[in-house]
């Protein structure tokens, strides 16, 4: 039952936004908002949005200062199925693929590429903040966006803080073995110092704060990033002949992006549609339209990376068993 309780959260949750998104909803509308799309949108939507993956994955490579054993597009390619498996599956477990998978094709610990892992994770949640304030500033202030906006930002910067301490302390080892000498642990010396070792090398992950041209490099390719997916965002919500302004693609990412931190079913379903409900609601665009809007980004998107990921798989010959047991071998990590 533990094992699955993210799963069975995920999709309680999932299913309290899907009631709540089509409590009530226009469904003619919704149909009528599909057709008027716009296909011309797609020459500028799909180039602009590989080419923000591709910094993506580009990005990575920096988080690890820039390590030559691997390549800028096995970064694109190994990033981008690391996403697609986080969208299909729960508990972010394209984020453990990817540091078994890249971590045997180049010999690196797996703990620390999932250090650098987290530590992309927390700047992406950065930059998506540092949108947000511009949007809010510039455009929009209520209360409510406010307070979510200060509530993220405890969240992220708190989290960068918390490891850019623990990381310059060099104490980590130290920390685990102050946790060794608590009652319930006493008996389990193999385990404490398993767990020292492990965290270690996960700390190692985050070497890149000691590089400050690496990282700052990591950090600006993230906000090149994230402005290529508000502009791709602009484009479709303007293929469906919703003249609102450039900053309405600015509080969609911004709250799509968040939506993504609370737990839900596959492919996100529920709170990301409730998200970009929320944003073009600022703009009082009707829920049915909105949602239309979400469903046709994410299709899309979806498309996109699986259609990436499935050409990298084949082109590595790498098996579904392959990924399953790669998945599976992060998971044990994670328990251990």
């Amino acid at each position: 039952m533990d094992k699955h309780r993210n799963k069975i959260l995920g999709i309680v949750i999932s299913a309290v936004f899907i009631v709540l998104i089509f409590w009530k909803i226009d469904l003619h509308q919704l149909f009528a908002t599909f057709k008027g799309f716009d296909l011309k949108a797609l020459a500028v939507f799909v180039p602009v949005y590989i080419l923000g993956i591709y910094i993506r994955g580009a990005r990575w490579k920096f988080l690890l200062c820039n390590e030559k054993k691997l390549s800028v597009n096995e970064a694109f390619f190994t990033f981008t199925a690391g996403n697609t498996l986080n969208s299909y599956l729960p508990a972010r477990a394209g984020d453990f693929w990817r540091a078994i998978h890249v971590g045997n094709k180049i010999n690196e610990s797996k703990m620390k590429l999932l250090g650098s892992i987290i530590l992309e994770r927390i700047i992406d949640g950065i930059s998506v903040l540092l949108i947000l304030y511009t949007a809010i500033i510039l455009y929009f202030r209520h209360q409510k966006v406010i307070e979510m906006a200060i509530f993220s930002a405890v969240l992220f910067f708190g989290a960068f803080i918390f490891f850019l301490i623990l990381f310059k302390s060099g104490k980590v080892a130290k920390i685990v073995e102050w946790l060794s000498k608590l009652p319930f642990l006493k008996d389990k010396k193999e385990v404490t110092e398993k767990l020292a070792e492990l965290s270690e090398l996960f700390m190692n992950g985050f070497s890149v704060l000691n590089d400050a041209k690496c990282f700052w490099g990591a950090f600006f390719m993230s906000i090149a990033a994230w402005i290529l997916e508000c502009i791709v965002t602009y484009v479709l919500i303007s293929g469906f002949g919703l003249k609102i302004g450039f900053s309405s693609s600015l509080f969609v990412i911004s709250f799509v992006a968040l939506s993504t931190v609370v737990p839900s079913s596959s492919v996100f379903i529920g709170p990301y549609q409730f998200a970009y409900i929320l944003a073009l609601g600022i703009y009082h665009i009707p829920k049915s339209q909105a949602l239309a809007v979400a469903f046709v980004h994410q299709i899309i998107i979806m498309i996109l990376i699986t259609i990436i990921s499935v050409i990298y798989f084949a082109c590595v010959n790498t098996s579904v068993k392959e990924i399953a047991e790669e998945i599976k071998s992060g998971e044990e990590n994670q328990d251990a």
